[in-house]
């Protein structure tokens, strides 16, 4: 399997450019890259992009996703954090057990991930989103 290490690193500098996010690289992480947003002018709450084993992963709050292999997911992931910056992006309860990364689709959303887990969630079950989001023109 070929290791996307460097275009995993490419992608997340080129999503802190277009955005001017301030961000830090964790060189002692157990994957490949690990970079987290902390919460600042144009993000609500801390964001972490990771690369590992060819998957690309979003978190944010207690969500996390994974999204692979790398070479078919990467131009969609980099749409779905780039619609995460500009508030057109969503993680919303859809089950007492299951949440959902959503991304805003002519009149309503669309699911690009589904997280699970075994139990009921006793943590938040408010819809989060980038309520500091600044809309902006994407190339």
């Amino acid at each position: 399997m070929r290791d996307y290490t460097t275009e995993a690193e490419a992608l997340f500098a080129r999503f802190a450019q277009r955005h001017g996010l301030s961000y830090d690289v964790d060189l002692d992480a157990p994957v490949e890259v690990l970079w987290t947003f902390p919460s600042q002018q144009r993000l609500a709450h801390r964001v972490t992009l990771a690369f590992q084993n060819n998957e690309l992963n979003f978190g944010v709050g207690a969500f996390w996703s994974h999204h692979f292999p790398f070479e078919k997911v990467a131009k969609e992931f980099e749409a779905v954090v780039d619609a995460w910056v500009i508030g057109e992006a969503r993680v919303t309860p859809i089950s007492p057990w299951t949440e959902a990364l959503q991304v805003r689709s002519g009149g309503g959303w669309t699911t690009v991930y589904r997280a699970s887990q075994l139990l009921p969630s006793l943590r938040r079950r408010a819809t989060l989103a980038n309520v500091s989001g600044i809309p902006e023109s994407l190339p």
